[in-house]
């Protein structure tokens, strides 16, 4: 019989007595897809599923708390999005956000949840380590989201890729410059019926933004109201700023002359 493998790392819930028998199969399936989704790298808004050689198989389960042994597919890039996701959960402000941090944000929350629906911590070590790689309590989405985040009130222009939902209500927008499409919670039923109307069309998106700060990209957008805007020609636009003076600078042979005297 061939030998068992060794886990790759051990996901642990921790509290006082606790034991596998008494944690619900949901907080153990939400947490255990969370960590896969740190493991792996996946962004959930770019990829439906974690690619088949980068999932996560539970091993076993042991006493002792709570602990699950999870085995990698591909370990070692496993181990080293885990310990991105470490140093980016430390209080390191040195550590750059890249997307792949950003995606990671959406784990820790569900992560976060499951800590504080158990009243436990979870915590994740490399496999005959004894030293936790990051530890998850209940408030880590709130202490990180602080870190990171800046809330505001803007406008996206954007266009409409889809709008609706069955339990919840969202619209997706392309924005330009951004490489991905934007989800967005909308207000209520009545403006996501409305927006649906408009799909594959420009409008202007006024909401509640919430920004990394350190990259100035929006991570999260609430729509409470839209217009579409007006669009004209560019031949339009160039005659009114014609209209407007500007025709004034034909009649002057040297622009940048002219500019450095105004200058002096």
């Amino acid at each position: 019989m061939a030998k068992a493998p060794q886990p790759t790392f051990e996901v642990r819930f921790v509290s006082r007595d606790i034991t596998p028998e008494q944690v619900p199969l949901r907080a153990v399936s939400d947490a255990l897809a969370a960590i896969q989704d740190l493991a792996s790298g996946r962004d959930s808004f770019e990829t439906q599923q974690v690619p088949k050689e980068k999932s996560i198989g539970l091993l076993k389960i042991r006493r002792g708390s709570a602990v699950y042994g999870c085995l990698a597919h591909d370990p070692d890039d496993a181990i080293a999005n885990l310990t991105r996701v470490s140093e980016f959960l430390s209080n390191d402000t040195s550590v750059a956000i890249s997307d792949q941090l950003i995606a990671a944000l959406n784990p820790v929350e569900a992560l976060s949840l499951v800590a504080k629906s158990l009243q436990c911590r979870v915590e994740v070590f490399l496999s005959g380590s004894r030293e936790a790689m990051f530890s998850i309590e209940r408030d880590m989405y709130e202490r990180l989201a602080s870190r990171v985040f800046l809330t505001g009130d803007t406008t996206v222009i954007g266009t409409i890729e889809r709008a609706g939902g069955a339990t919840e209500m969202k619209c997706l927008l392309r924005v330009p410059n951004r490489r991905k499409l934007l989800y967005c919670d909308v207000e209520n039923k009545q403006l996501v019926q409305k927006l649906g109307h408009h799909l594959y069309e420009q409008i202007a998106a006024v909401g509640t933004a919430t920004w990394i700060h350190s990259a100035w990209r929006i991570h999260k957008f609430k729509i409470r109201d839209f217009t579409q805007p007006r669009v004209g020609a560019v031949s339009e636009a160039i005659s009114g700023f014609r209209k407007a003076g500007l025709s004034a600078w034909d009649s002057i042979d040297d622009p940048d002359g002219y500019v450095g005297e105004l200058r002096t």
